[in-house]
This record gives C-alpha cells, structure tokens and sequence, in this order.
C-alpha cells in the first residue's frame, strides 16, 4: 500500500507529530503506516488504525489527534478603504505580482471574475485533494517544474486555459467547487471587475492558488460523533494545504497571502494546536500573511467558563441535548495548576460517581436507563498547554438535561472551560443552559501572527450576531479587527451572484487586502520589507474605530480594518513619496 492509498483509507489513522532529531516523539514503528516532513520539527503519520483508537486517548497526545474544521460562512469596499487605493490616482494596488492561496472548497474556475482582460485564467494551480493521481503519471500531468503534492491531484494554469478553451472545459479539468464556499471567498479577496453587476474583488489581478480539501475520514467523525452529512475537513489535511502553498509560491517567487475559511471549537483555544503553531512559524518569514476567521459561534451557547469559590465542593454544568443528538463530545479544559474531576447525571437518573484524576485514567461506561455509553478520558497535562484535559464521549445520549459535576483539588485558582463542537455539527436545542459567549474564537484564530478576523454589518454598523468573541484562553486579544461580512454579494456556482455571512467572508477581505500591502511592499522594498508582526500592527494602528468605545475589546478586537488609512499613516510618516 502507497503512503497515499494511506492518507485516503479509513483503515489508517492519521496523527500530527513533533519531530525531534529527527526522531518522531509519540510515534510507532512505520512498518506499517508513512510520515510526511512537514517542517524541522513537524510530520504527519499515517498508520495502521487498531480496534481500540476510538478508546485509548491517553496512550496518544490529544494535539496529535486531528481536528475537525467547519465551513465559516460594493459598498463594502468603500467602507474598507478599498476603492481608494486601487484607485489609479492613488497607489492603483490590485494585487500584481501576489498569489492569493485559498484552502477552501475548491473554485469554479470558468467563472469570468477569474479571468484576465483577454479571457486567460488567473488561477495558477487548483490542487483537488479529492482526485486521486491515475497510475503513476504525474499530478494533473503537468510540468515537473511545479511542486507535486503527497496525495490528490494539481491542475496547471495551462492546463485550466486549455479547459476554458473547449466547450466541456469539466471534462479536461474535472475540479469544482460542489458547495460555492470556495468561489464566493476567492471572489471577495481576489475577484475581478463585473461592472454589470456593480461587483469588484479585492486584489484585482492577483494570481489564485487553491486548494480544494477533502472531507475527513469516517474514523475521526465517529471520534468527535460528527454527522456523515455535514461537511467536516481534517487538521493534518489543512496543514498540508498550507505547506503546499509555501511550496508553490517559492516556485513562483512571489508573496503568498493564505486564506483559510474554516475554524474548529476543539482544542484548548490557546492558539497551541499543531495547525496554529505551524502558521505562527512560517509567519515569522517575509512575504507572507495568513488571514483567518474568528467563527460563528458567539450567541450559540456551545462554550460553558466556570470557577469554584473555595467553599464550593463543584460546579454543576447543565447541558440540553437536542433529539436526534445521537453524539456529542465535550472538552473540559481545567488551568493548571489546580486538578480536576468529572462525575456525570443523565437525564433519567443515571448518575457516574466523581471519576479520580490520574494518568492512563479511562473509563467506557454504559447507562442502563438512558441506554447511553459514555467514555470519559483524562490527560492531566495536555501536551502543550501544560493545562488538565478531560475528553467525554456520549454516544445515543438520551434527550434532555444533563448534568455535568465538576470537582477541583483545593486551591485558589479553580477555573475551567468546557467547549462542544461547532454549531454546525450538532442539533440546533444542543447547547449549555448558561453559555458563556466570549472566549469562542475557533481554531486557527487564536494563533498570536494570523488576521483573525470578526465579522459587521457596513451599512448599518452593528457586529454580526453569531460572530466568536475574545479573547482567547491566554487573555490574548483576539479578534483582531472586523470586516464586511452581512449580507455580502459574491460569485455563486452558476457564473451568478448570491449573498452570504459570516466570519469567513470577513476573512476574504482582509486576505485581499494584505495581498495589497504585499503588493505595495514588493514595489517599495526600499523602505522595508515587512514581517507579519509588523504587517499586523500596521493594520491595527490603522483600524476605523468609534471614539466611544474602548479598543481592544472581546467584541471588535482593534476596531474596523482600513487599508486606505494604513497607507495614509505611511504618508505622515513620509514613507509615501
């Protein structure tokens, strides 16, 4: 069996591992599985999966179990700053000489918004990770001048010139964008001109690169009791998008601004996950910027902060499980240094004494009168945010009001989180009776170097409900500013327009925009050529934001992201000639 017959078969587990020395840390022999280098101190192991993987998580690092990533769903233009500094009066900044990497659902490339003005593609490569590779022959039988990837198959601007060429361009480049997620986010952050329709991308005459991800394996939906019907992408697949962008725009020598328009709730939401700690390390390279959103899920009730007083023996943590909630898993997330305990209360009575904390500790437990298992499992130090985890399954949980009781070792600082999964992932009624809504910024947005990005209404000026909130488990402050992202018009499957909002569209704004300051960085290296840090400060310093309000906040992050003003400040400070 071929190391990518393993990516795609579910009988092969896939784990993130550190590498030490060459050395892998937490992993098996790999007489039967692959490890693919990602970075000096990063692979991913694909290996042979036994009966009890579902079952033995204290044998493996919690970070080294993928996570599961959901889907984040003109005046918006003028309201950014835009319009301005495309504006050929101005700095005329339409993303030349930048690619635009987008890690999403893929992309109708016959849409005329990616098309040059004499009708060539702009789009460089479209890596579909759902088709695999025919025989041996090459990804997508293109030049070996491009980067192959470990798995799925690379489609050339050639080739995608010569398909919109034909009249059956899909059956020369079969790759598409089943869903639209993909081609609405490309639009928005690098889309051309349709005067028509009043419509305008970001980042004009930006290069696209993109990746189509596929669905996760069936193994890591039952980990996290994930429905088969709702679209549900894996870490280590994400992660390999990212490397193979780096990859790709090396090859083409330009600067790469990353779109990633997914999020996950499991983690410890400390911006520690493997996915999060690769981004902040290739961001501190020159000529790249990663924008990210910060999720939906602020007024879902899916994340529950609790504290013990000294007096108090738990915390009882009351939970509405949905019917046809027929799994659920919960992430108990205790600060170090105090330890804690579980003891679980069904709805009809079935109750589970305080499990004891300690390593290797599991427990796989039936409840006769709810006719629900349920798996408890502890990491009394999670591996790398030192912090106690505390992993519930419930499988066929019975509906209605359960109880969670929560003990914690003496001690002053007695603070906890509990996170479910996405809204997306679980019946709408499922969620906790006293949510907390802030700390719900989703995975990769807690990571210190990416835009995180929250969502508003510009023509009203009022946040998007749903949108997460700060800060992150760490009090960094995150989001880190807010974007257009309700009620959006972008490009849809049939070379139309539809509306949409959320987070993520939010998120292509500002991967548009930094694919402008790239761009103006490129052609006035000059002055500097400007890390992510200092990149980021530059639009935080200048964000749009309300003098009655206090900045930062859980809510707006830095205000209001406006690209005009970032090179307005350069002008003061006479950079701008």
């Amino acid at each position: 069996m071929t190391c990518e017959d393993m990516i795609y078969d579910n009988d092969y587990a896939d784990f993130i591992i550190n590498l030490f020395d060459g050395n892998t840390v937490g992993a098996g022999s790999l007489d039967d599985g692959c490890l693919n280098e990602i970075s000096e101190r990063m692979a991913v192991l694909h290996y042979k999966r036994s009966s009890e993987t579902l079952t033995n998580l204290e044998s493996v690092p919690y970070s080294s179990i993928p996570k599961l990533f959901g889907l984040m769903d003109s005046s918006n233009m003028e309201v950014t700053g835009v319009k301005s500094v495309q504006s050929r009066d101005y700095l005329g900044l339409d993303g030349t000489g930048t690619i635009v990497g987008i890690i999403d659902t893929g992309i109708m490339y016959d849409n005329a918004l990616f098309r040059d003005n004499i009708g060539n593609s702009r789009i460089g490569m479209i890596w579909d990770q759902t088709i695999r590779k025919e025989g041996e022959m090459e990804a997508g039988g293109q030049e070996s001048s491009l980067p192959q990837p470990f798995y799925g198959t690379v489609y050339s601007k050639e080739q995608i010139d010569d398909a919109l060429k034909s009249d059956t361009p899909y059956e020369l480049v079969p790759t598409r964008d089943d869903n639209g997620h993909g081609t609405f986010m490309a639009g928005i952050a690098a889309g051309g001109v349709d005067r028509t329709n009043d419509f305008t991308g970001i980042a004009t005459n930006a290069e696209l690169a993109v990746v189509k991800l596929k669905e996760t394996k069936p193994y890591l939906r039952e980990y996290f009791q994930i429905r088969t019907d709702i679209p549900a992408y894996s870490e280590t697949d994400i992660i390999y998008a990212v490397d193979y962008l780096l990859k790709y725009a090396r090859t083409r020598q330009k600067p790469l601004s990353i779109l990633i328009g997914l999020g996950s709730s499991n983690g410890g939401h400390e911006g520690l996950t493997y996915l999060e700690q690769y981004l902040t390390t290739i961001l501190s390279n020159v000529g790249i910027m990663v924008s990210v959103p910060a999720g939906n899920e602020g007024t879902e009730r899916l994340h529950y902060y609790g504290e013990l007083s000294e007096a108090e023996e738990y915390d009882e943590v009351e939970i509405n499980v949905a019917t046809g909630q027929n799994g659920l898993t919960l992430e108990l997330w205790g600060n170090a240094p105090s330890t804690f305990a579980l003891g679980i209360v069904s709805p009809r009575g079935d109750r589970i004494e305080r499990i004891p904390p300690r390593f290797g500790k599991e427990e796989l437990i039936t409840l006769p009168l709810s006719r629900t298992s349920v798996y408890v499992a502890y990491q009394i130090a999670e591996a790398y945010t030192g912090d106690e985890l505390i992993f519930v399954r419930l499988i066929n949980p019975t509906p209605g009001i359960w109880r969670l009781l929560v003990y914690a070792d003496e001690g002053r600082q007695r603070s906890f989180n509990i996170w479910m999964p996405l809204r997306q992932f679980l019946q709408e009624d499922t969620h906790f009776l006293k949510g907390e809504p802030e700390n719900t910024i989703t995975n990769p947005g807690n990571a210190r170097l990416p835009m995180t990005m929250t969502a508003y209404n510009h023509l009203n000026g009022s946040i998007y409900a749903e949108a997460s909130r700060g800060y992150s488990a760490r009090s960094q402050v995150k989001p880190d500013l807010a974007a257009p992202g309700v009620g959006i018009t972008g490009p849809g499957l049939r070379n139309n327009f539809v509306t949409r909002s959320g987070t993520s569209v939010a998120t292509a704004h500002s991967a548009g925009m930094m694919a402008q300051f790239l761009q103006w960085d490129m052609e006035n290296y000059r002055i500097g050529i400007f890390f992510a840090g200092q990149i980021q400060s530059f639009f935080l310093k200048g964000a749009t934001r309300d003098p009655d309000v206090q900045y930062p906040n859980p809510v707006w992050g830095y205000g209001i992201m406006n690209v005009e003003n970032v090179f307005n400040t350069f002008r003061v400070t006479d950079y701008l000639i």
